[in-house]
Formats: C-alpha cells, sequence, structure tokens
C-alpha cells in the first residue's frame, strides 16, 4: 500500500501545483507528488476510480475496451507503454502498473507512481488513489459505503440461495477455458469481496498467486462451484463445441440452471463504480434462483 505523508511546502506559494508531498510505496521507494495533480495520467484500468472521485485523467490506457458502466468512450486513450505520446500530454502525475517496462522513462516526465492491484483489495485501491490526488477522504467515505451496500446485498441473496454455496468464474472460450480468483476482475470483487462466497474449495487449491489458470477441460467439472460465472463477449452463453459437449452438459451448475452471463467488456473492471454495477447484475439474477 502507498503511505502518504505532507512534504514541507512553501505555503506562501499560491501556485498549488507546484506544492509537492511525498508518497512512499510499499516497496519503500519516496516520489515527490504535486499536492493537488491537475494533469493525470491513468495508464491503469481504474478509470472508473478517478472517475467516482470526479478527476478527470487527460488520457488513460488504450489496453481495455470501453465500457458502457464508465461512459468511456470519448476519453482520450494512449498505449501504455508509448512514453513520446505520454510526454506530449505534460502530465504532472502518471499512475502506471509495476509491470510497465518503461516506468524508468516515464518518471523522467513527470511522477511516477506504480501499483500493483493485486497487492490491495478493491477498498485499498479506491482510497490510495484518493490518496493520490487529494480526495483520501471522498474515497474512504466511497469505499465503506459500496463495502456496506454488498454486504447487504450478499446477505439477502444468501437467504435466497443458501450461505455455504460456492462460486467459480470462468470465462469459456472455444479453445481453451480460463478461471480467475479473487481480485483478478471479472466480477470476482462482487462476488467474493462483497457478497463473501467462497471459492470451490479444489479450484482454490489449484488456483496460482496471480489468482488466475488455464483450466484442462477434464478438470473444468472438478474446479466448478455451485454456481458458475461466465464473462462472454455479449454477456450471453457461448456459442462453441465445449457448451456442446458431455462434460458441460454434465456440470452440476449447468444441470441446476445455476449458470449467470455477462458481459466481458464490463466485468474486466474492478473500480468502485464498475464493482457496484456488476453486483446489481448478480443480485438481480440470483435472487430468482430457487423461487
Amino acid at each position: 500500500m502507498f503511505i502518504a505523508a505532507c512534504g514541507n511546502h512553501d505555503k506562501s506559494n499560491s501556485n498549488t501545483s507546484e506544492e509537492k508531498r511525498t508518497y512512499t510505496t510499499d516497496d519503500g521507494k519516496e516520489i515527490q507528488i504535486p499536492q493537488h495533480p491537475k494533469r493525470v495520467l491513468d495508464l491503469t484500468a481504474n478509470y472508473g476510480n478517478f472517475k467516482k472521485l470526479g478527476v478527470k485523467p487527460i488520457a488513460i490506457t488504450s489496453l481495455f475496451p470501453n465500457s458502457k458502466y464508465l461512459n468511456m468512450d470519448k476519453v482520450k486513450k494512449i498505449d501504455p507503454e508509448d512514453v513520446e505520446a505520454a510526454a506530449k500530454l505534460k502530465p504532472d502525475l502518471i499512475i502506471t502498473y509495476k509491470e510497465n517496462k518503461n516506468n524508468k522513462k516515464l518518471a523522467k516526465i513527470a511522477p511516477t507512481v506504480p501499483i500493483k492491484v493485486q497487492n490491495m483489495d478493491y477498498k485499498e485501491t479506491h482510497i490510495e488513489i484518493g490518496k493520490l490526488v487529494g480526495k483520501e477522504a471522498k474515497a474512504k467515505k466511497q469505499a465503506r459505503a459500496l463495502s456496506k451496500k454488498l454486504a447487504e446485498d450478499g446477505q439477502a441473496i444468501k437467504k435466497q440461495i443458501g450461505k455455504d454455496k460456492t462460486f467459480s468464474i470462468m470465462d469459456v472460450q472455444a479453445k481453451d477455458i480460463y478461471q480467475f480468483g479473487p481480485r483478478f476482475g471479472r466480477g470476482s470483487e462482487a462476488i467474493y469481496e462483497g457478497f463473501g462466497f467462497k471459492e470451490d474449495a479444489d479450484a482454490k487449491a489449484a488456483m496460482p498467486k496471480d489468482k488466475f489458470m488455464k483450466v484442462p477441460k477434464e478438470k473444468f467439472n472438478d474446479y466448478s462451484g455451485d454456481y458458475l460465472m461466465i464473462p462472454s463477449k455479449d454477456g450471453k452463453q457461448p456459442n462453441n463445441d465445449f457448451v456442446k459437449s458431455d462434460v458441460w452438459k454434465n456440470n452440476e451448475a449447468v444441470k441446476n440452471n445455476n449458470v449467470i452471463y455477462y458481459p466481458m467488456d464490463e466485468a474486466i473492471y474492478a473500480d468502485v463504480i464498475s464493482i457496484e454495477k456488476q453486483a446489481e447484475v448478480f443480485k438481480k439474477e440470483l435472487m430468482k434462483k430457487n423461487e
């Protein structure tokens, strides 16, 4: 997590964009950032966090799809590793992933804060972004409100379907199947952290630290929980040979009509706006079960 501390600055300086404060990253590196950043360049998938806080980045990464939950189709996008494009935007703060190979070059343009979202839950991520843009109190309030809402929704859902039901999130493609654990988007924040449901035990035991894995088709039913969550291109059942196979047809969640499909473009994101919208969809579908 990031640790924020106010640095020394000249209080007589009326130009707040020149005031600085110190951030210490989770690996101990201190970074001088603007007290009130005005030109934030977001090279992560966290645009929704900035939007919720009322901050409009000058540009965002082009790596991820547009989401109808975020109304981001008109927001300027750049390749997160395009240093020249970043420089032309003249940012005063850059938020990037630790994995970006050009972070050192980006840091020569403007203060650059690298993050690794798997190290934080969705609430911590939102609060840390709040700290970066000088809106920590607002971020904490928003995170608490969403956490409370999701917990309440989770209790209502558990009364409907049972408190001990397990969930698996799988991307069922034509050739490959991928499974996602907590803190990996695809609705995992709403299902696991928000509603408080558990992963399938066998899938959890097999899941790598990176929280996603390729699933052999012969293991599909072993790793499937009581409920199967399937993000897909159009939010409908995928049209491929696997969903026509005996393996699919013999899946317990499939046989019990406990499969929920939802749009992948909206599911990739794990910001507070997207999570709330995802949770609304999931709750609506889950409350129809066992009626």
